[in-house]
């Protein structure tokens, strides 16, 4: 836990504020004062071009705290700027109900690119004392919000040091009031603020991460700028749902990567066997002690097949078992029939209508019910368009050795 002095000043940093119900703040001559913390935590690097992290409000005394004011001024390291210039908002559903019931939550931000200012300005509590938000003193405490930095450059391979501040441009430092018996008081104690960020940069500084389709593969590919102690990529997939707004995602490949490097690498990763539908993929980059940031987030989209297609089985030859893929263009009733050398119909392991799209099958002497032996067998299919009634039939051969 780092405690942040306002006389401090970073070299080379620019200042930016982010201001949150600010109101005018008047001290009565005594009055019991409410003590508090307020933290920045659970900083991450979402992706090359956004940081997020929590802010926190959290009461340390058994004065009851309203919230009346919120003023936040916080510096960071010009050198992740990269040439870009940085907004930042709230993300979404990240304010806490106190807040929110309120009606104290910010919605607007105003930038000014040419000052390199960012503030949220001021909003009220919509009836004064006796209406705004209290602060609770369960940790972590309220959260304002989660605030997501975004530069319209992807960030240099440094660490961002955001800190609090609590001098600079006029009535722009970081400060809190309180209501305190119903009067609008500042509070503010440069020593309660807080500041819980690791500041780890990315592993790996990647430069782009693009897909492609080749029917039913989705090939990925990236490239870094430079890597430190990067140990491996996990390639991560979600499939997207029309019927649901949530995903899923799975681990579906791991590649090693580069260790140290300040040349450009570059890698790829090839997702196969996959059914129509639109996918998400994101890398999860991970350096040799165990730390990670996820990439950002590229959608593709697995489209119907062209044509009717019956592929050769794999592997050929097989034991025990074997893979027969098949496509669809459209909905058909689908056959799929073995034969032996001789033409005499052994088995059969698909009888039904299926909709357009892909397929696989794995065959076996169990999936025929009967002990197969060494020797070449065929495979017929035989696909009826529901719509047109048109025939699509093909056969292939396929050898079993034991």
């Amino acid at each position: 836990m780092t405690h942040i002095k306002g006389k401090d000043k970073m070299k080379h940093s620019v200042l930016f504020y982010l201001i949150f119900l600010l109101v005018g703040l008047y001290i009565p001559a005594s009055y019991s004062q409410p003590t508090y913390e307020v933290h920045m935590s659970n900083d991450a690097q979402i992706s090359a071009n956004e940081i997020q992290f929590d802010v926190y409000i959290l009461r340390t005394g058994t004065t009851p705290f309203e919230l009346a004011g919120f003023q936040m001024g916080i510096t960071y390291n010009t050198a992740i700027l990269n040439g870009g210039t940085l907004t930042a908002s709230y993300v979404a559903s990240s304010t806490d109900a106190a807040i929110v019931t309120s009606g104290q939550k910010n919605t607007t931000f105003n930038t000014s690119l040419t000052s390199g200012l960012i503030y949220i300005p001021a909003v009220l509590a919509p009836g004064g004392a006796g209406t705004g938000a209290i602060i609770s003193n369960v940790a972590p405490g309220t959260r304002v919000g989660r605030l997501s930095i975004v530069n319209t450059a992807a960030y240099s391979h440094v660490a961002s040091n955001f800190a609090w501040t609590f001098s600079g441009a006029p009535l722009r430092p970081s400060k809190i009031s309180a209501y305190i018996s119903s009067t609008n008081t500042d509070i503010t104690v440069q020593s309660d603020y807080i500041n819980d960020l690791t500041n780890s940069p990315l592993p790996v500084e990647l430069s782009t991460f693009k897909s492609s389709v080749n029917g039913r593969e989705v090939n990925l590919t990236w490239e870094t700028k430079s890597e430190i102690n990067s140990n491996r990529y996990t390639i991560e997939r979600a499939a997207v749902s029309t019927k649901s707004s949530s995903l899923t995602w799975v681990s579906v490949g791991t590649v090693q990567a580069a260790g140290s490097s300040n040349l450009p690498k570059q890698y790829s990763f090839t997702d196969k066997n996959l059914q129509t539908g639109k996918y998400q993929y994101r890398l999860n980059m991970i350096d040799n002690g165990g730390s990670s940031k996820r990439s950002q987030v590229v959608e593709t989209e697995v489209a119907l097949p062209k044509n009717f297609e019956l592929s050769q089985n794999y592997p050929n030859p097989f034991n025990p078992s074997t893979r027969i893929d098949y496509s669809l263009p459209f909905d058909s009733r689908v056959t799929l029939d073995v034969y032996n050398i001789t033409g005499e119909r052994i088995g059969q392991i698909v009888n039904e209508e299926q909709t357009a799209g892909y397929y696989t099958i794995n065959m076996s002497s169990s999936s025929l019910n009967k002990s197969l032996a060494s020797g070449v067998y065929i495979y017929k299919m035989n696909a009826v368009d529901k719509s047109t009634g048109n025939t699509f039939t093909s056969i292939k051969k396929m050898m079993l050795l034991k």
